[in-house]
């Protein structure tokens, strides 16, 4: 369909339009008519459609349109014109025109940084595209929304780089759910001040805790923290007062020995039908593999981490029961399990071994050896060439 002439849409839009917008809309037909250029997708007759007063749901689609082609349109002579539109949609007094000019235009490094502000400060609907994803807007202008806009913060908390600054004004806002954002995403900067407050602070949320399980690079005392949370819902005595009697220490190496004896490698895994289906799947979690540490299971658990981990069983039985624990450290970061996690397997099997070996009562795990696991486990997560180096040690 060819696109009215100019002319007839000004005269149109001039006597319908009773109010400033419908006159600025006119002009700007006038102006498109003479300054659409082929460099342009944007036509002549899109322009007198936004003059011609039409229905908000043809309004927006003019404005995704638009949004999606403003980075082009400002580099040549129409840059005067794309950016009075983009004004003039920018202050569309309908939600879902400023939400679909949004939506185009969150990733425009062109946005003029007060249109990103205007819209950025907008109802939530509107906003959230521009505050998760556009370059152009500061921490200054952002920490200011913060403040003063409650249900702006958590589509901030999901943007791919949040500086340390950013990320405590977030968190001291007290959001539950802002904070498990930042923590799982990897592009905010969490200090280990922050997240010992995070901790600290929010030591009875669930979701926040099984945030921080997953976050890397934690600070010791909170990983402390995380294995003492996981031997309290656990009901586990030994994680939860790092010490292993000499009686529990021989109930684990009996099932050990149960996994390596005469016969060992026929035998099925006691586990039903259904929880033999989900290990297949690798979706046993690791909450549940140290349920069936703690009941002596062992062949749950060589289950669950060779599905995980996708390694066979045999070598996955070896590599959680030899002495040298770097192959286990592999197998663990193979299998996806967090820092804390791998710690509280670890430390069962260790205080297995030294209570086994005569130490008794007096086996304990100390902060100081929990450390040492945590900046070894964590070396190995990083380094994908001493993982494999490790699993195949």
């Amino acid at each position: 369909m060819s696109a009215p002439s100019a002319a007839p849409a000004v005269s149109d839009a001039a006597t319908t339009a009773g109010s400033s917008a419908g006159r600025r809309r006119a002009q700007l037909v006038a102006s498109g008519a003479r300054a659409t250029t082929s460099q342009s997708h944007l036509s002549q007759a899109d322009v007198h459609a936004l003059g011609a007063h039409p229905a908000p749901e043809a309004r927006a689609a003019l404005a995704a349109k638009f949004g999606k082609e403003y980075d082009s349109l400002v580099l040549g002579e129409t840059r005067a014109l794309a950016n009075q539109v983009l004004e003039l949609l920018a202050r569309d007094g309908e939600p879902q025109v400023r939400r679909a000019l949004a939506e185009a235009l969150a990733s425009s490094p062109s946005l003029p940084a007060a249109t990103a502000a205007r819209l950025a400060r907008d109802e939530i609907v509107v906003a959230r595209s521009i505050l998760e994803h556009s370059p152009v807007l500061e921490d200054d202008e952002l920490d200011e929304i913060v403040r003063t806009r409650a249900s702006h913060g958590r589509a901030i908390a999901a943007r791919a780089q949040i500086s340390e600054d950013l990320v405590d004004t977030l968190v001291g806002q007290g959001d539950a759910e802002v904070i498990a954002r930042l923590i799982d995403n990897r592009g905010s900067r969490l200090s280990g001040r922050t997240l010992r407050r995070i901790a600290e602070d929010h030591r009875d949320d669930r979701e926040i805790e099984s945030c921080l399980i997953r976050r890397p690079d934690l600070p010791c005392e909170v990983v402390d923290r995380l294995v003492g949370a996981l031997g309290e819902r656990l009901g586990w005595d030994v994680v939860r007062e790092r010490r292993m009697s000499a009686d529990e220490a021989r109930r684990l190496l009996a099932a050990t020995r149960l996994r390596t004896g005469p016969g060992a490698a026929a035998a099925e895994p006691s586990a039903e039908p259904e929880q033999r289906a989900r290990q297949a799947a690798g979706e046993v979690a690791p909450e549940e593999l140290l349920a069936q540490l703690r009941d002596g299971e062992l062949d749950r658990v060589e289950a669950g981490l060779a599905q995980r981990a996708g390694v066979d069983a045999r070598k996955t039985r070896q590599l959680l029961l030899r002495t040298d624990k770097r192959g286990l450290a592999a197998l663990c970061a193979r299998a996806g399990l967090a820092t804390p996690h791998y710690a509280v397997l670890r430390m069962t099997l260790d205080l297995a071994e030294q209570a086994a070996g005569g130490e008794g009562e007096d086996a304990t795990y100390g902060p100081d050896r929990l450390r040492l696991i945590q900046e070894q486990y964590e070396r190995v997560q990083a380094d994908a060439d001493l993982l494999a180096e490790w699993l195949e040690s």
